[in-house]
C-alpha cells in the first residue's frame, strides 16, 4: 500500500469540518508542538491539585486538570494520534500521583481513571455535540448543546470513578464511596468550570491568530443589553459577597440565597464573564471551605464537606450558564426575526419598485376578484387617461373590460376558475374606458398565486398596435391567394386556407396555361409571421422562373434563390406542384417532401400521389424529377397541409380514413368543407389548407 500524501484528505478521525481540510495521520510539528503545550499545562494543573491532598484519603480536593484535559482532547479533535493525548493524560496523573507521595497502585489506578475519563467525555461531546466537536471546541450555542456538554462532563468521571478502587479490591477492602462522590463531585465542577472558559480563551486565541479585529465585546459573541460596568460590578462583587457570607456566616441554611447572584449574572452578564465570574466564585468555595470555615463545615467528613461544596458550585455554574444559553438562544432568535422581517421588507421593497417600473399592467387578486396590488400601468392599460386624475386608486378599473364582440365580461370569479392549475391562462379582452375613443386590445395572461396564497396574478399587455399590423398582414396575405376561379370545362376547382394565428405558413396557387392548369400548394416549417413572408417570398420565386407548363424548373430555380434565407431561419418548405392537362385528365407532378395528395376514386378509393423528393431548403442541389398520374371522369385530385393531417390524427392512415369518406360525384368545393370540417373537429394548431380539382363524369 502506498504512503499517504501529507496533503491528503482524512475523515476517518470525525465528522468533516466546514470546509476544513483535515490532515493526515502523520504527526505533523504544529501538532507536536500542541501536544507539547497541552502535557506542560496538564502537569501544572495536576501538580496543583495533588497539593491539595486529603489527609488519610490519598485524593485530592480539587483536580483542575479534569477541566484541562477536555479542553485538551477538543482542541484536538480529529487531529491524528488520538490515542496519545489519552495516554499522556493518564501518565502525567500516575506521575503527579507517585512524585506527590502516592504508591504505585494508587498512581496506576488513579492514571487509569484519567484516562478513561477524558476518553468518555470525548466520546459524548462528539455524539451529543457534534459542532463543539467539529469546531474544536468554542462558545456552546444554545440549551440543547450546553445540557449534553453537562452530560458529558457527567458521564466521564461516573464512568471512571469504579478505578480509584483498584486497591481497595486488591486489599478487600470495603469500597470508599466518599472517595468516589468526592472524585465525581470535583471533576465535574473542575470540567464545567475550566473546559467553557478554556473554549472562551481559545476562541480569542483564534480570533487574534485570523487577526480579526476585536472592536467590542460581541467580536467574540458576547453580546447583551447590559452595561459593561455592570459586567464588571457582578464580576468582582460576587467573588467579594461569597467571601464575606462564607468566612461570616457559616450556616448551611444561609447559602442557598446566593444562588440568587447567578440568576442575576446569568441573566444579564456575557456567557464569557459568567464562566470566568464562575471561576473566580468556585476559587472562594473551596478555598474558604478546605481552610475550615464557611457553611459546609458541618457536614460531617472532610470529603464530604469538599464534595458538598462542590455540589453547591456544580449547581450554581449550572444556573448561571443556562440562563446565560437561553438568553443568547432569546438574542439570537430575535436577532434572526429582525434581520428576516428587514430582508423581507428590503425584498417588498425591491418587488414593489420593479413591478411599477414595468411597461405592463399587473395586477394581483383574491378568489372574489379584489384587487390587492396594481401598478400604475395597469391603471393606464384600464383607465386611459383617467388613471391619473385625483380618486383614481379607488376606481373599478375593471368596468370597461369587454370581450372582444364588445359583449360584457363574466364575473370575475368564472374567469378564475377557468385559470387552470398547470400553468397560465391568456385572453384577449377589449378595453373602452367611457367617455374616450381610446379602443385597446389588452392581453391578460393569468396564472394562480402558489399555495398556501389564493388568488391569482394577471400581466396585461397592450397588444392593439400588434393586432392592427397582424389583421394588415392578414388582407395581405390574404390578397396574394387567387380569388378567380379558372374557366375549366369539364372540371372545377376549389380551395381552402384556414391560418392557425392571423397568418399562416401555407399557400395554394393556380394558373392556366395552354391545354391546362398548374396547380400548387406550399407548406413553409412554422406558422405566424415568419412563415407567412417565408410563404411569400416562394409564392413570388415560383412564379417568376420557368416555363409555364414545367412543373420542374421553377420549384429548382425557386429553391436555389430561396435556399440561403431558408437556412438562416432553420426552416424548410414541403411543395406539391403539378400540370393537369385537361383534355385528357394527365397529370404531370413534382413533390418535394409534402406526400399529402391522392386521387380521389369514383369507387370511394384513393391513390396516393407519393412524394418524390425532400423539402425545398435541405438539400438545395438536388436534382428533381417529376412522376405521372391520371385523373379519370369522376375523380378528384386532392392535395392538403399537414395541419390537416395533424388534426385528423396524425398518421397516414388517419388521412385514409378520412379520405374514404370524402364525398364522392359531387363538386371540388363540397370535398373541400368536408375535409376542414373534419379537421375543425380535431382542434388544429397548425394552419389549415385544403385544394381540390374535381373532373366531371
Amino acid at each position: 500500500m502506498r504512503q499517504r500524501d501529507l496533503t491528503e484528505v482524512d475523515v476517518a478521525d470525525g465528522p468533516a469540518t466546514h470546509g476544513r481540510v483535515t490532515p493526515s495521520r502523520r504527526l505533523e510539528s504544529g501538532d507536536a508542538m500542541q501536544i507539547a503545550v497541552y502535557t506542560v499545562v496538564y502537569a501544572i494543573a495536576a501538580f496543583l491539585g495533588r497539593l491539595t491532598v486529603l489527609p488519610d484519603t490519598g485524593i485530592s480536593m480539587t483536580w483542575p486538570a479534569a477541566g484541562v484535559s477536555v479542553v485538551w482532547v477538543l482542541a484536538r479533535a480529529g487531529r491524528p494520534w488520538a490515542f496519545l493525548d489519552h495516554t499522556l493524560i493518564g501518565v502525567l496523573t500516575a506521575l503527579s500521583v507517585l512524585v506527590t507521595g502516592g504508591n504505585g497502585i494508587t498512581a496506576a489506578a488513579a492514571g487509569a481513571a484519567a484516562a478513561v475519563q477524558s476518553l468518555v467525555c470525548a466520546a459524548v461531546i462528539r455524539w451529543l455535540c457534534p459542532e463543539v466537536w467539529r469546531n474544536r471546541g468554542g462558545r456552546l450555542q444554545g440549551r440543547r448543546e450546553l445540557w449534553s456538554f453537562i452530560a458529558a462532563a457527567a458521564a466521564g468521571p461516573a464512568v471512571s470513578a469504579p478505578l480509584l478502587e483498584t486497591e481497595s479490591l486488591l486489599l478487600g477492602r470495603d469500597w470508599g464511596w466518599d472517595i468516589l462522590l468526592l472524585w465525581c463531585a470535583r471533576n465535574i465542577v473542575s470540567i464545567l468550570v475550566i473546559a467553557p472558559l478554556g473554549f472562551t480563551i481559545m476562541e480569542w486565541v483564534r480570533r487574534r491568530v485570523a487577526r480579526e479585529p476585536l472592536r467590542r465585546f460581541s467580536a467574540v459573541g458576547w453580546s447583551v443589553r447590559a452595561h459593561p460596568i455592570e459586567w464588571f460590578v457582578l464580576l468582582l462583587l460576587c467573588p467579594a459577597i461569597y467571601w464575606y457570607w462564607f468566612t461570616e456566616l457559616d450556616h448551611l441554611n444561609v447559602v442557598f440565597p446566593l444562588l440568587a447572584l447567578a440568576c442575576w449574572s446569568g441573566a444579564r452578564l456575557p456567557t464569557g464573564i459568567v464562566t470566568l465570574q464562575g471561576a473566580l466564585v468556585t476559587t472562594v468555595i473551596i478555598a474558604t471551605t478546605i481552610d475550615g470555615t464557611g457553611p459546609f463545615d458541618d457536614v460531617g467528613l472532610p470529603s464530604f464537606q469538599i464534595a458538598t461544596a462542590h455540589v453547591y458550585i456544580a449547581l450554581m455554574v449550572v444556573i448561571g450558564l443556562a440562563l446565560a444559553a437561553e438568553r443568547d438562544e432569546r438574542e439570537a432568535l430575535v436577532t434572526a426575526v429582525s434581520r428576516s422581517r428587514r430582508d423581507a421588507e428590503a425584498q417588498a421593497k425591491l418587488l414593489e419598485t420593479i413591478i411599477d417600473s414595468m411597461s405592463e399592467g399587473v395586477r394581483v387578486v383574491d378568489p372574489e376578484g379584489n384587487t390587492i396590488l396594481r401598478n400604475h400601468s395597469a391603471r393606464r392599460l384600464l383607465l386611459g387617461a383617467a388613471a391619473d386624475a385625483p380618486g383614481a386608486d379607488g376606481v373599478d378599473d375593471m368596468m370597461w373590460v369587454r370581450e372582444l364582440d364588445g359583449g360584457p365580461l363574466p364575473d370575475l370569479r368564472v374567469l378564475f376558475d377557468s385559470i387552470p392549475e398547470s400553468g397560465p391562462d391568456q385572453r384577449d379582452f377589449l378595453v373602452y374606458p367611457g367617455g374616450t375613443d381610446d379602443e385597446r386590445i389588452v392581453t391578460f395572461t393569468a396564472a394562480r398565486l402558489p399555495a398556501p396564497a389564493e388568488g391569482a396574478v394577471l400581466v396585461m399587455r397592450d397588444v392593439t398596435a400588434g393586432r392592427r399590423e397582424l389583421r394588415r398582414a392578414a388582407q395581405v396575405q390574404e390578397g396574394l391567394l387567387p380569388t378567380e376561379l379558372p374557366d375549366l370545362p369539364g372540371y372545377d376547382l376549389a380551395a381552402r386556407f384556414v391560418p392557425a394565428g392571423s397568418v399562416g405558413g401555407d399557400f395554394y396557387d393556380w394558373h392556366t396555361v395552354q391545354d391546362g392548369i398548374v396547380l400548387t400548394l406550399a407548406d413553409v416549417m412554422g406558422k405566424g409571421m415568419g412563415a407567412a413572408i417565408l410563404a411569400a417570398t416562394t409564392r413570388s420565386l415560383l412564379g417568376a422562373h420557368g416555363p409555364d407548363a414545367d412543373v420542374v424548373q421553377p420549384l429548382v430555380e425557386a429553391e436555389r434563390s430561396i435556399a440561403r434565407d431558408l437556412d438562416n431561419a432553420g426552416a424548410f418548405v414541403t411543395l406539391f406542384r403539378s400540370f393537369v392537362h385537361t383534355p385528357t385528365g394527365a397529370v404531370t407532378y413534382i413533390d418535394a417532401g409534402h406526400g399529402l395528395a391522392a386521387v380521389l376514386t369514383r369507387d370511394g378509393s384513393a391513390r396516393r400521389l407519393p412524394a418524390n423528393g425532400l423539402p425545398l431548403g435541405i438539400v438545395p442541389d438536388e436534382e428533381r424529377t417529376y412522376a405521372t398520374e391520371q385523373i379519370r371522369p369522376g375523380e378528384t385530385l386532392l392535395v392538403v397541409s399537414d395541419g390537416v393531417l395533424d388534426a385528423v390524427g396524425g398518421s397516414l392512415e388517419d388521412l385514409a380514413d378520412v379520405w374514404s369518406e370524402l364525398p364522392r360525384g359531387g363538386s371540388a368545393a363540397e370535398v373541400v368543407e368536408a375535409v376542414v370540417a373534419r379537421a375543425v373537429e380535431g382542434a388544429p394548431e397548425d394552419d389549415l389548407t385544403v385544394l381540390a380539382l374535381h373532373r366531371h363524369a
